[in-house]
């Protein structure tokens, strides 16, 4: 086996028949490093794009993993609920990231470069984002084939950070000096006429402005919807009714983005004439319509989970695996102590209660009653107090709090007959001294009227 590596190696640096070779110069020409010539592809994927939904898609895999372990209905629950989820996350970074929120695309005979004087027949595309925009200008075959040269463009232009000031030197807007970089370095005449239409009040023209302040403004709303997203998840696992109004709130955030992008960008729509019949003309991408669809679905479906929290609080509870009870609060209702007791008022009646007790049950032991010490140490225990609960979710039901006692009725009038025997029975008291005042007028003798007492009759 070392015999046959020899040999192998010898061959390896010995092969060329021109000059002796060492073992570390195989594939290289005049003796210099190896050298690779430059591929010139065009920039045909975003790699932030392409990074955020790399990132989405482990995340997917991730919780996708974990599904085979749950039983039941739980795991189709919690299939949807990922999915969801993790959809209306990445349509609000991708759409805060993406070049698409407006297209427009023609196939076109144009001039190529400026000094050449020769036409191409070729495709030009705009697509416009938050940030800036890409141009691309693809060519026919045929074309490539008479210029003997690929014709294949990229091109991004960004207009981040500062406005900056007119024209396009050093203190000029991003957008104008990337413009002028263009310039310098020769490229096509297509790409340079649709920048030209960005740039900022250049030669009167104010697209680029409004373009820009609409990316602005739209891309602070989705920012904003982000961190709403991430609360709407965790409120879903405490207070579903919190989580529905969140949610509500991201699909109202990234509608409010919409709504800027289509009034504040121009209310002139952007057409770049290439002749007098081909014009290029945008539309609304596919960033712009999937924010709209993921906003108007997040309105939606809070809408659904208010409702559904409202009127079916243990079907939505179940669908979100959301304890009920968590989010309960507790009520402390008195029981009604009832009419109080009548103190009795003399203790002959309290005798003869007791000894007919004491007849009912003539084997009970008596009761022993209580002295000063047991009054004094005796412990005061308060009436049971019943618990009732009632969730914040479940808002129509009926209240539990009891209701106050109805007030005493108010007392009857006595009867005519019982008013006239109660006269009678006072007059019959009272007799004794009346007559003795009737004899004291007639001018009797006071110790003369002889009173008879109630042991007299």
């Amino acid at each position: 086996m070392v015999i046959i590596l020899k040999i192998v190696v010898v061959t390896i640096c010995f092969s060329s028949n021109k000059s002796r070779m060492g073992l570390y110069t195989a594939f290289r020409k005049n003796g210099s490093p190896t050298f690779y010539g430059s591929l010139k592809t065009p920039f045909e994927a975003d790699l932030i794009e392409s990074g955020l939904i790399f990132c989405f898609v482990i995340l997917a895999f991730s919780f996708f993993i974990v599904l085979p372990g749950i039983r039941g209905k739980e795991k189709l629950f919690t299939f949807i609920r990922i999915t969801v989820s993790l959809y209306i996350g990445g349509a609000i970074l991708l759409t805060n990231f993406s070049m698409t929120w407006e297209t427009a695309e023609i196939h076109t005979e144009t001039k190529y470069k400026a000094g050449t004087g020769k036409d191409i027949n070729a495709t030009i595309g705009l697509y416009i984002g938050l940030r800036g925009i890409n141009i691309t200008l693809k060519a026919t075959p045929e074309s490539e084939r008479y210029l003997q040269e690929t014709i294949n463009y990229n091109e991004h232009f960004d207009w981040r950070w500062r406005q900056g000031r007119l024209g396009f030197g050093p203190f000029a807007g991003r957008f104008s000096q990337q413009y002028r970089a263009a310039q310098f370095r020769g490229l096509p005449l297509p790409i340079l006429w649709v920048a030209e239409y960005f740039t900022f009040d250049g030669e009167g023209i104010r697209w680029g402005r409004f373009y820009r302040q609409a990316g602005w403004y739209t891309h602070i709303l989705l920012w904003t919807a982000l961190p709403l997203w991430v609360l709407t998840n965790i409120l879903f696992f405490v207070l579903l009714r919190y989580g529905a109004y969140f949610l509500i709130l991201t699909g109202l955030t990234m509608l409010t983005g919409n709504v800027i992008w289509a009034t504040v960008r121009n209310f002139n729509d952007l057409k770049i004439p290439f002749t007098s019949d081909e014009i290029l003309v945008s539309t609304y991408g596919g960033s712009f319509y999937v924010c709209l669809v993921t906003g108007v679905l997040c309105v939606v479906l809070g809408t659904i989970v208010f409702i559904m929290d409202l009127r079916f609080p243990q079907q939505i509870a179940t669908f979100f695996s959301v304890d009920v009870l968590q989010d309960s609060e507790e009520i402390q209702v008195e029981e009604d102590p009832g009419p109080p007791e009548v103190k009795k008022e003399s203790d002959d009646e309290e005798e003869e209660e007791a000894s007919e007790q004491s007849k009912q049950r003539p084997n009970a032991a008596p009761e022993r009653p209580l002295s000063n010490d047991d009054e004094i140490y005796a412990v005061d225990i308060p009436n049971p107090k019943r618990r009732s609960e009632r969730t914040l979710t479940q808002r129509f039901q009926k209240n539990r709090r009891k209701a106050a006692p109805p007030p005493p009725p108010a007392p009857k009038r006595a009867h005519m007959q019982d008013v006239h025997e109660s006269d009678e029975e006072e007059d019959y008291e009272n007799a004794e001294a009346m007559r003795y005042h009737a004899q004291r007028q007639k001018g009797a003798d006071p110790s003369q009227i002889e009173l008879k007492t109630r042991g007299g009759y």
